[in-house]
């Protein structure tokens, strides 16, 4: 597995930190699942469905908060920059010096690709889309963040892989489950908007849940805040916390040509 060297020791504000508000993994339900075909599966989709205008193209920037939590806890602060559009389906990332405000990594994601630019670095490469792996330069440790599921939440394509044939409902509940490939995907909604998506992955030995921890009081989407757990399934131990802030969101289209290194 390649990886996106945003490598922690270019994260300038290392410090101790605790923990942000924790979030655990539901799972999927013992009971039965219905299919699309329910008369309330019907209605929370068609519910979800009316708020696609919701997901629109923007710009915004944001502080992510990385904690690590073994072997040891430590937390690092990283601003950046964000971009998505809509039409194009395309999301860029950039992460910026905190005192200088340089670019130090970028990324750009597709529904089916990543392409990385890491620091030091005159070109990018290209990966499916899938986890990205970054390392904490004090232990070594690989930590996988599960990017399928953060892109699906900010991109808004989550509503195309909750009306595959393959989905599955506990409409009452607000939960749509899917089985793919890589793993299986559940999306919980709360008046018809995503406040949470989790992922169980064997194949990738990981399990990973992402909630709105915050809502932003003017735009229903993005929310204010997402705070993200990846869990190692070998162990079951939490292996990190991310917690993205939005600092600033402004709807609007973004230029093609934003989506380049």
């Amino acid at each position: 597995m390649k990886y996106f060297t945003l490598l922690l020791f270019l994260l300038l504000l290392h410090c101790e930190s605790s923990p942000d508000t924790d979030v655990n993994f539901i799972g999927k339900d013992g009971s039965k699942y219905s299919s699309a075909k329910d008369p309330n599966a019907i209605l929370l989709l068609k519910g979800i469905s009316s708020n696609s205008s919701l997901y629109t193209s923007f710009r915004g920037e944001f502080t992510m908060k990385i904690q690590v939590l073994v072997p040891k806890k430590e937390t690092f602060l990283v601003d950046g920059k964000i971009f998505f559009s809509k039409e194009k389906g395309l999301l860029k990332i950039q992460l910026m010096d905190t005192f200088f405000g340089l670019i130090f990594s970028e990324l750009i994601a597709s529904p089916t690709e990543i392409s990385i630019k890491p620091s030091g670095s005159n070109k990018a490469f290209n990966q499916p889309m899938g986890d990205i792996v970054i390392q904490d330069p004090n232990t070594k440790k690989n930590i996988q963040l599960p990017f399928p599921v953060i892109y699906q939440y900010l991109s808004g394509t989550f509503q195309n892989e909750i009306t595959s044939p393959k989905a599955r409902f506990m409409a009452k509940e607000g939960r749509i489950l899917l089985e793919k490939k890589d793993g299986i995907y559940e999306y919980f909604f709360e008046e018809s908007l995503p406040i949470r998506i989790e992922l169980s992955s064997p194949a990738r030995g990981l399990k990973a849940v992402s909630i709105v921890q915050e809502k932003d009081r003017v735009n229903a989407h993005p929310a204010k805040a997402v705070l993200s757990k990846v869990i190692s399934l070998s162990d079951d131990k939490e292996n990190a916390l991310i917690l993205l802030t939005m600092k600033k969101i402004n709807k609007t289209e973004v230029p093609i040509n934003t989506f380049t290194f």
